[in-house]
């Protein structure tokens, strides 16, 4: 029963879920030269890697305990990954404000929460008498179990200082229940109309000229004011099989070929050797597919066999396949689809080619220090990319991708400094040059041009719908709207419980049009209603409005609900500003592949 306890012990409320997670042995340092010697700098506090790394490989441990069956792959060890760090980067923020907000836990405090257990401990089947929580038997145990009283002690001390923090930053956040009502009215004063879309988009032809872009541009410069940028030149080398890998892959899928010959077990050897993880577990299995569901060169060996065949092996784009029909069949259209299996083997880089290619890298990123990424790498025969222009705060650079390490190698170094050779999770070697740095800056009219021109065209186009439909208004009597709508071509838009903030399907949420919506009754119209999508007039088919006797009735319930609500709205609110102010340096990519 306390290993029960223990396992559905929630550690720490709110953002804090799972602090101590983690485990695994990780996939080598990305960054084989001289990387940093710490992971991260959180709040001031440097996070080293054998600090990070056991974290990570509990958390590792914990998530593979608990899903046997699963295979690891690189997207889920860099969840498992952002997870911990994401619990680390609490940890610390939380326990720096409860030093710097001096929150202590008594003893008293401890004593009254044992008198008051957590819920998961409240429904334990050993706690319960009747259905319900037995406070006798609960504190009997404590009594009498000297390893649970312990541990529910430890557990009240590890997260009552969170609890505690979280109550003071809650203190200051009341709702009313003029906040409730005016809350419930707007969510229960609902109408179904139908709605006249007068639509630009139906504008098909509109002129907007050099000058007039050249004009906006003038008038609205500060718009395209952009921050400090960078660009980069940079050199990718590929980590590729070699030849001598891929004569390596031909062997093994020559060798289980013969052994298959031999009667081994397709599936079983299917199940050990394919490097297809969605078929393996299957046996290989593949089930049944038409033409055109698989490559080619598969396509065609497959459907040119007979049943129970085996074929030798056949090469595509993902590697080496041996592939066993199982079936034959016509679908319910008659087109012929077969079902079988295979076992694919991928040709994958040896030690020695990424040891090679680390040696390249090296070479050219020496060659560049002396003469120029362009000249070093036109040299050796590769090829130069330069990247779009990227700011400080970027995640991402283009073409690159995440590389927050060159981000802050670009602004930090001058033009045509050399970063030492990366390496990206696919074992990719990055050497890059700054080959452009810029201050504040204006883009260039050229490179506005065209999105001031969509702009221009976009507001003519709702200039000339609004005026079609102040003629239309002044053409036609309120009754004849619908019918003459749908004559000229307008859409009639059908829209169910419209809200204050409900967003109408095909035209989104315009605020003044929910507005005059709900300010009509039944079998009138609004005026017409204009914006930046548009023009509308709106027929109201039916009028909910709010039960206030039903109000009354919930409202206790309703007022809780909305109490819980803005608390939690400001603990993300508080936190937010939190991990803002802190200063966080992230360089995981410098220590992990994924």
């Amino acid at each position: 029963m306390f290993e029960q306890m223990r396992r559905h012990a929630p550690w720490i409320i709110f953002i804090i879920a799972a602090l101590f997670v983690l485990s695994m042995a990780i996939g080598g340092i990305t960054s084989m030269f001289n990387p940093k010697p710490y992971v991260g700098k959180i709040a001031g506090k440097k996070i080293t890697y054998p600090e990070f790394n056991e974290r990570f490989k509990t958390a590792y441990g914990n998530y593979a305990q608990q899903n046997p069956d699963e295979e690891i792959d690189d997207k889920t060890l860099k969840k498992i990954s952002d997870q911990t760090w994401n619990q680390l980067v609490d940890e610390i923020l939380y326990n720096n404000e409860i030093k710097r907000l001096h929150i202590k836990v008594t003893t008293q405090d401890i004593l009254e929460k044992l008198k008051d257990p957590p819920e998961d401990i409240k429904s334990l089947q050993e706690f319960q008498t009747d259905g319900k929580f037995d406070f006798e038997k609960y504190n009997q145990l404590l009594l009498d179990n000297e390893q649970f009283a312990s541990w529910m002690e430890n557990r009240i001390k590890s997260s009552l200082p969170y609890e505690k923090l979280f109550d003071y930053i809650k203190a200051d956040t009341v709702v009313t229940e003029e906040d409730v009502k005016n809350e419930y009215i707007k969510k229960n004063n609902k109408a179904d109309a139908k709605i006249i879309f007068f639509d630009p988009k139906k504008i098909t032809v509109v002129q907007v000229s050099d000058e007039e872009i050249k004009k906006y541009y003038e008038e609205h410069k500060e718009d395209y004011k952009k921050d400090p940028a960078a660009k980069l030149k940079y050199v990718r080398l590929q980590l590729k099989p070699s030849e001598a890998d891929k004569q390596i892959t031909k062997a093994k899928i020559d060798s289980l070929y013969e052994v298959i010959k031999k009667g081994a077990d397709f599936a079983e050897l299917a199940k050990e050797y394919s490097q297809d993880p969605g078929s393996a577990k299957k046996g290989g299995s593949l089930g049944y597919f038409g033409r055109g569901r698989m490559v080619p060169p598969f396509e065609e060996k497959a459907f040119s066999m007979k049943i129970g065949e085996i074929s030798e092996p056949i090469e595509t784009r993902y590697g080496w396949h041996i592939i066993k029909v199982t079936g034959r069949r016509k679908n319910k259209k008659g087109e012929e689809e077969v079902e079988a299996s295979h076992i694919l083997l991928k040709p994958e880089p040896s030690e020695k080619t990424k040891e090679n290619l680390a040696i390249i890298a090296e070479d050219l990123f020496e060659k560049a220090k002396k003469e120029g990424i362009e000249k070093a790498a036109e040299e050796l025969g590769y090829k130069t990319e330069e990247t779009r222009e990227f700011y400080k705060n970027a995640t991402y650079i283009p073409g690159l991708g995440r590389a927050p390490e060159l981000v802050k190698f670009a602004f930090s170094k001058k033009t045509g400094a050399i970063h030492e050779p990366i390496q990206q999770k696919q074992g990719d070697y990055i050497i890059a040059e700054i080959s452009e740095k810029l201050g504040e800056h204006y883009q260039p009219l050229e490179d506005v041009t065209q999105a001031i021109r969509r702009k221009l065209e976009k507001e003519k186009k709702v200039q000339q719908v609004i005026e079609q439909a102040q003629e239309f208004v002044g053409k036609f009597k309120p009754e004849d709207y619908l019918a003459e709508a749908k004559k000229e071509g307008w859409d009639i838009v059908e829209a169910k419980d419209i809200t204050e903030d409900k967003y109408i399907s095909k035209i989104g949420k315009i605020e003044n049009l929910n507005k005059a919506i709900l300010e009509k009754e039944e079998n009138e119209y609004t005026e017409l209603i204009t914006s930046d999508k548009g023009a509308f007039i709106a027929f109201i088919e039916k009028r909910v409005k709010p039960d206030m006797e039903k109000f009354e009735k919930e409202k206790e319930k309703l007022l809780e609900e909305a109490q819980k609500n803005a608390e939690n709205a400001r603990l993300n609110e508080w936190y937010r500003e939190l991990k803002e102010k802190a200063e966080i340096e992230d360089n995981r990519s410098m220590f992990y592949n994924f």
